[in-house]
């Protein structure tokens, strides 16, 4: 049930790029984009685990299908897109909120002074319903709701420095699109550039790159950031397969041999790289590992879990915690690994969780400390304090 809300994003996500491309570009364009979306490895990673990454994709792709759209009342209902995509995941709402307004003022520029009150409808449903959210939070919580939520839950990723670009975003882009389709990404952003006088080519090319660019200049460094911009990049590949082929005349006996490698390809990774993902059971370890915390432990105890993976420990322990992966700072809900230590030594921590590898890590570094290895199953075990 915690997995359910992301496998069907996800998958609304595969048939909304596959029904896209296919209308505009053909059958063989779409079969790449769709190729490239379902074999994305940190895709299909995202869509099958407990988090909003794929939810939050979903929502910023059908904003921009609305975009694209001529409904009547598509402001309003960009509004609401842009207060769940708040609520999901915060700070994320800039993304298609800041190419909105470039692709209003550049495309309908004519338009701008009859849709004024489109704009302030807009606004006013976005910002009325985040903040009615934000306020039942401070109802229940207090103010310290409002400072972590408004201003730490992104955990530092709108922390740019424009001195600090890492190509380690592009990697990842890469390598989840298996290396082979990502050079065919490179080919459709070099034709989405060239045909940027279509607001949809413009649109596919802005949400394809603004977000890759923004995080390689980050303090934070994980794929998953990039989810939102994953169907784009198979748009992307779409239009740049369609574009080929149009080189090429739609020859036939151009497609016939693409259509046989892709076939390949996709056999290839599927069994080496997707197939892995679908068989682990990460999910449930944690799940037996936090049920046995939970039976070592008190009530009142505080459970430290060595990584971000604590979504499960929470549920399934029924336990306070505080998260303490590496690079952690100490704040209301994470720990930093020094805290962590003083923490053991005065008592006030008796349980630690992890992966193994974490764990072994965790007491190699800490040899001085009292700590005695538990092992649960094959991927989690807990560190007892002696």
């Amino acid at each position: 049930s915690v997995r359910l809300v992301s496998a069907l994003s996800g998958f609304a996500i595969i048939v909304g790029v596959l029904f896209f491309s296919f209308k505009r570009w053909g059958f063989l364009s779409s079969f790449i984009a769709f190729a490239s979306i379902v074999l994305n490895n940190v895709f299909i990673w995202r869509s099958r685990s407990g988090n909003v990454d794929t939810l939050a994709a979903l929502l910023i792709f059908i904003a921009f299908l609305l975009m694209i759209s001529n409904r009547k009342n598509k402001y309003i209902l960009l509004g609401l897109l842009f207060a769940l995509i708040y609520l999901t995941k915060l700070s994320l709402v800039f993304f298609p909120f800041m190419i909105l307004i470039l692709y209003e003022a550049i495309y309908k520029r004519k338009e701008l002074k009859k849709n004024i009150p489109e704009y302030i409808k807009l606004l006013i449903i976005s910002v009325a319903l985040s903040g009615a959210w934000i306020f039942l939070g401070f109802t229940r919580i207090g103010t310290e709701f409002i400072r972590y939520y408004i201003f730490n839950s992104d955990q530092g990723v709108v922390n740019i420095n424009l001195l600090n670009f890492k190509r380690d975003y592009w990697d990842y882009a890469y390598n989840s699109l298996q290396r082979r389709y990502y050079f065919i990404f490179l080919v459709g952003i070099v034709f989405l550039t060239k045909g940027i006088k279509d607001s949809k080519n413009f649109l596919i090319l802005l949400f394809s790159l603004s977000l890759l660019i923004f995080l390689s200049f980050t303090q934070r460094n994980n794929n998953w950031y990039l989810v939102p911009s994953m169907p784009f990049w198979s748009l992307a590949i779409g239009y740049g397969t369609y574009k080929l082929l149009k080189v090429f005349h739609d020859s036939k006996f151009m497609q016939l041999p693409l259509l046989l490698l892709i076939f390949y390809i996709s056999y290839r990774t599927f069994s080496i790289n997707i197939l892995p993902i679908m068989n682990t059971y990460s999910t449930a370890d944690q799940a037996q590992s936090s049920r046995v915390v939970k039976e070592l432990s008190n009530q009142k105890d505080t459970i430290i879990r060595l990584d971000h993976l604590y979504p499960a420990a929470i549920y399934y322990s029924d336990r306070n915690f505080l998260a303490s992966p590496k690079e952690s700072n100490t704040n209301k809900y994470f720990i930093s690994r020094v805290d962590v230590t003083k923490g053991i030594k005065s008592k006030k921590f008796i349980w630690l969780m992890g992966t193994k590898e974490e764990v072994k890590e965790f007491i190699k570094q800490n040899i001085d400390l009292k700590l005695r290895e538990i092992d649960v199953n094959k991927s989690e075990a807990i560190i007892q304090v002696i």
